[in-house]
This record gives C-alpha cells, sequence and structure tokens, in this order.
C-alpha cells in the first residue's frame, strides 16, 4: 500500500512540475502574442493612414472592434500617444516607440506613414527574438518542471 502511494506521490510530483513549466512558458507565448499584436496594430495603421487617409481616432475607434486588438486596450484610446505600449518590448525600446507614438499626432500623412514603417520594423525586430524565445521555452520549461518534479519525488522517497 505504502509503494502504491509513494509512486502516486511521484508522479502527481511529476506531473505538476511540468504543469508548472507549462504556465511559466505560456508566460512567454504571451509576451510575443502582445508585441505580435502591437506589431499588426501598427501595420493596420499605416495601412489605413496610407491607402485610405483615415485620421488616427478613426483608425484606432476601427482597430477597437477587432478581437485580435482586444489586449492592446484600445477601447479608451482616441490619440496615438494614448496607446500602450506592451511591456514584451522593454524599457528603452518602450520609450523610443513612445516618443514616435507622440510625435505621430503633430505629423502629417507621409511622416507619419515613414514614422510607422520605422516603428514597425522595430517591433517586427523584437517580435522574432520573442517568438524564438516563446518556441525554445515551450519545448524547455515542462520538461524542466517535470525532472524537477521527479528529482522532488526521488528526494522525497
Amino acid at each position: 500500500m505504502t509503494a502504491v502511494l509513494c509512486l502516486t506521490g511521484g508522479i502527481l510530483l511529476v506531473v505538476c512540475g511540468a504543469g508548472v513549466g507549462f504556465v511559466l512558458a505560456q508566460a512567454e507565448r504571451e509576451k510575443w502574442r502582445s508585441a505580435h499584436a502591437f506589431s499588426r496594430l501598427l501595420q493596420y495603421a499605416e495601412d489605413s493612414i496610407r491607402y485610405k487617409a483615415v485620421p488616427a481616432e478613426e483608425v484606432l475607434r476601427a482597430a477597437a472592434a477587432y478581437p485580435e486588438f482586444a489586449r492592446l486596450g484600445l477601447g479608451s484610446c482616441s490619440r496615438f500617444g494614448e496607446l500602450a505600449v506592451p511591456r514584451s518590448f522593454g524599457d528603452a525600446m518602450g520609450r523610443e516607440l513612445r516618443d514616435n507614438l507622440f510625435s505621430l499626432e503633430a505629423c502629417g500623412r507621409e511622416s507619419a506613414c515613414k514614422t510607422i514603417e520605422g516603428m514597425i520594423l522595430l517591433c517586427r525586430s523584437r517580435e522574432d527574438i520573442l517568438e524564438q524565445n516563446a518556441q525554445n521555452v515551450m519545448r524547455l520549461y515542462p520538461r524542466l518542471g517535470g525532472c524537477i518534479g521527479a528529482l522532488a519525488a526521488i528526494l522525497l522517497i
């Protein structure tokens, strides 16, 4: 009976460790998702401004209706300067993106498009790094958690 309980407890420790690893990996994946959504929003804004000559208020109002941008909290934004830059971009890049967003409010259509193009390039480079990191973490963390659970089970036996 005690052997069955020890085996069951060991299996539970391994499964719980893998579960914790999976949750941590999902947090890393969420960073990539928010960066990807922000990059897509910038692309949407550039296309709307360049090809449809839509003002910023209308771009943000229309973007708020799309579910893919829901994680960015666009409901209360009426100007580009009010957009929240995802934390996944880091402090330095986040400040640069915020400064560019504020400068969009005083730009003409062509200079706004050029500014947004530069922002998209910045975001995509960081987004690629975050995506690769999320893929690596998704492969590593659940396994590592399972191994730590197995080690805990061995130490407790």
